[in-house]
């Protein structure tokens, strides 16, 4: 019995062990003291003896902090991103480049910004031939699905997918996150990519559209239903764009370009904008011709239409069928027109007429 006892001990004082943290490094000139932040708050600090400092606690829950020596995280003169979990994490690098190591998410992180330092360099290196400069690229995109699957079961992996949640549906971002451990799928983080991806999978293609009911240019309401329901319309491409967005108004060229080539077969763009200054929104339309339906209530993000779209960036857009259907979303650049061809003219002619680059007026 006594046995029997003292080995549930032991057991207890694993499993209450298992969740302590300690962080500790040495940040030459530094003095006084050092904090953890989430950037809102300070959450701990610690005093800085000739440059080493020690934090420890415990980390029932993963989450992503700063260590910086100012409770401003304006007014730092270092700062660096850290994950908190179980384990003997230790600060390396140099005060320019610092990273943490020794738990998974830190690890993972730490490799990251390693390759992705190294990419950066060679890319920006005169010595490097325009070839090489163009696999850079597709390794730099390649580069958080790489290591997403690398650190699915860590907090590294929850932030790179929600840097990858723009290009999800939300069925396929529901899909990702239960695949995370269940403890870890109750961090904030994750939890939040949750909702969304709960609001998002409302939009995802084969869903029915939302309606948008906002007022044009002059004022006037125009409901998206009332679009759809045009006879001569046969396919929408909701737009959600802003005349300060640079992005968005690289997209204009495409936009214009598979109206020009569709709108007379049946082609419709409703451009919701999240301008704020209805001068510039109307200086944006004219001035880059586009002569589409255009609605705003001219409240930037803070707009209902974004909440029901779950648009988190922009330019994003959906294209819907005549009965409101979502076909698509997101059609950047080419895609929109080739997707157009393959509904107007079928697969076929998607395949072998695929437009050439679309070009600035």
């Amino acid at each position: 019995m006594k046995k029997t006892l003292i080995f549930a001990a032991a057991l207890l004082a694993c499993a209450c062990s298992t969740d302590k943290y300690t962080i500790q490094g040495n940040i030459e000139g530094a003095e006084g003291y050092l904090y953890l932040s989430n950037g809102e708050t300070v959450v701990d600090s610690t005093a800085v003896k000739e440059g080493a400092f020690r934090f420890e606690g415990k980390a029932t829950t993963p989450q992503a902090l700063y260590l910086t020596d100012n409770r401003d995280l304006a007014q730092a003169t270092f700062l660096a991103p850290l994950f908190i979990e179980p384990g003997d994490i230790r600060l390396g690098g140099t005060p320019e480049a610092p990273f943490f190591t020794g738990t998974p998410a830190n690890d993972g992180y730490a490799t990251y910004t390693g390759r992705q330092r190294a990419l950066l360099d060679e890319y920006r290196n005169p010595a490097t031939a325009e070839e090489r400069r163009a696999a850079i690229e597709q390794e730099y995109d390649a580069l958080n699905r790489e290591c997403f699957a690398a650190n699915g079961d860590n907090l590294f992996g929850a932030v790179l997918l929600n840097d990858m949640q723009y290009d999800l549906t939300g069925a396929e971002l529901l899909e990702k996150i239960a695949a995370f451990p269940q403890p870890l799928q109750q961090a904030e983080m994750l939890v939040k990519l949750h909702e969304l991806a709960l609001k998002k999978s409302k939009t995802d293609p084969g869903q029915p559209y939302i309606n948008i009911i906002q007022c044009n240019p002059e004022r006037e309401i125009v409901s998206l239903s009332s679009v759809l329901e045009r006879p001569e319309v046969s396919y929408v491409l909701v737009d959600f764009w802003a005349s300060w967005c640079g992005p968005c108004m690289g997209e204009v060229p495409y936009l214009k370009q598979a109206y020009a080539a569709y709108h007379d077969r049946g082609f419709e763009i409703y451009g919701v904008s999240f301008d704020n200054n209805e001068q510039k929104w109307l200086d944006a339309i004219r001035d880059n011709g586009m002569n589409w339906v255009h609605v705003s209530d001219l409240n930037g993000f803070d707009n209902p239409a974004a909440r029901d779209y779950a648009v988190q960036g922009i330019p994003s857009n959906f294209l819907l069928d005549k009965k409101g259907t979502i076909l698509a979303t997101n059609l950047r650049g080419e895609a929109l027109a080739e997707k157009l061809a393959e509904l107007f003219d079928g697969p076929a002619a998607a395949a072998s007429e695929a437009p050439a680059e679309a070009k600035g007026e």
